[in-house]
């Protein structure tokens, strides 16, 4: 910010959404999961405040949006045969499974920049507000001589969450080189709570049971770990080139800590319901190259990774899609009057084949059955359209 000699009145960046999710042999084969979303989002809004007493300092505002995702799905199967899933001795099983999920969060941010020559010095104070939900679900009856059984299970947690975070950078501009480097502190929590439930209701052969549990008015805790980026720009004749790159240090904390409680038909069974956000250390890099083809118009190209943190394992892991992703775009940069538009395409999609390590149903033996074969697949496809509009006379 300090290092830019003509400063814009406001800057936004219009994100427009087209997703889908898939996870194959949920339950058994041919069973899937599959869910499609649109949506359009203020992915940037962004300007400097003008205040004449800073003398050389800037001083700034932003709005991001961060997450922003709902995924719903439901579906079901009938198998015939004398044994499936660890279940034996039946006519017929019948399954279903629900599956729900919702994230939001946003940062509000101010920023402060004072330049030193030829190096710029930043800090931004952000607030960050999260939500998240998540309900699954699963149902099993089988009909044999000996009659009918059931067996259903669920687990749903919701929260929301308050807390600040600063970013601190520091920038250069050599020659044809522009290079940066922030750094992202762990965040402060602030306040926020949510509920947890579980149910493990039936008899379904050998297993009989009740265990429930619903725990409210739960104080929260996310954070997000130390993060440090960096990134160079090379300007050629006509041409730029970039790079940049961001390594997040590993994050295990408790979102949720329910008290650990009993089941209702077996006191020797104690569930311990925590809702955790494990990640391990990770790094993610991205390159970019522009060609300018006239002073109103040029067009670039981008490639970046989304290598996930998550770590399977862990019923209570609060990420959708626990596989990479990789993300090809392109568009184009054009000015209009005094203001520039930027209009880009990218297209994200990655997969994985042994994502089976969810505990939809409260028994090892059934649960690897049931999941050994399950498989995820992600694409998405991103319109962004930005504007940088400028107001104030020239400097």
């Amino acid at each position: 910010l300090a290092l830019v000699e003509q400063p814009d009145a406001l800057l936004t960046a219009y994100v427009f959404e087209l997703d889908n999710i898939k996870y194959s042999d949920v339950l058994f084969e041919g069973t899937d999961l599959s869910s499609t979303r649109f949506d359009a989002v203020a992915g940037l809004i962004a300007g400097e405040l003008p205040f004449g007493f800073l003398g050389d300092s800037r001083l700034a505002y932003s709005y991001l949006t961060r997450h922003n995702l709902e995924y719903r799905f439901n579906e079901g199967g009938t198998v015939a045969g004398d044994s499936v899933a660890g279940f034996e001795g039946f006519d017929d099983l019948a399954a279903s499974i629900t599956y729900e999920t919702r994230l939001r969060e946003y940062w509000g941010g101010l920023t402060w920049s004072q330049p030193l020559d030829r190096y710029g010095l930043g800090v931004t104070m952000f607030v960050a507000s999260r939500s998240q939900r998540l309900r699954y679900g699963t149902s099993f009856t089988t009909t044999s001589e000996e009659g009918v059984s059931n067996l259903s299970s669920g687990r749903s947690y919701d929260y929301y969450d308050w807390r600040l975070l600063w970013k601190i950078g520091a920038a250069t501009s050599w020659d044809r080189w522009n290079l940066g480097l922030n750094i992202t502190t762990p965040s402060l929590h602030l306040f926020g709570q949510g509920d947890v439930s579980y149910e493990v209701v039936g008899i379904l052969r050998d297993l009989e049971t009740v265990t429930t549990s619903f725990q409210t008015g739960l104080p929260s805790g996310y954070a997000n770990s130390w993060a440090v980026g960096a990134g160079a720009e090379y300007n050629g004749n006509g041409w730029k080139a970039h790079v940049a790159t961001e390594w997040f240090d590993r994050v295990d904390v408790t979102i949720l800590d329910p008290e650990p409680f009993q089941s209702q038909t077996d006191s020797t069974v104690v569930v311990d319901a925590d809702v955790t956000n494990v990640m391990k250390s990770l790094l993610n890099v991205a390159v970019g190259y522009e060609h300018t083809f006239s002073d109103k118009y040029s067009g670039y190209a981008t490639f970046y990774t989304d290598r996930t943190g998550a770590e399977l394992g862990d019923s209570s892991v609060t990420t959708t899609t626990p596989w990479d992703l990789w993300t090809f775009g392109a568009g184009a940069i054009f000015s209009v009057g005094r203001s520039e538009f930027t209009t880009g395409l990218t297209y994200k999609f990655g997969g994985r084949e042994d994502i089976g390590d969810y505990d939809l149903v409260p028994d090892e033996e059934f649960d690897d059955e049931l999941l050994s074969r399950t498989s995820g697949r992600f694409w998405r496809l991103t319109l962004v359209l930005g504007f940088k509009l400028e107001f104030a006379p020239d400097i």
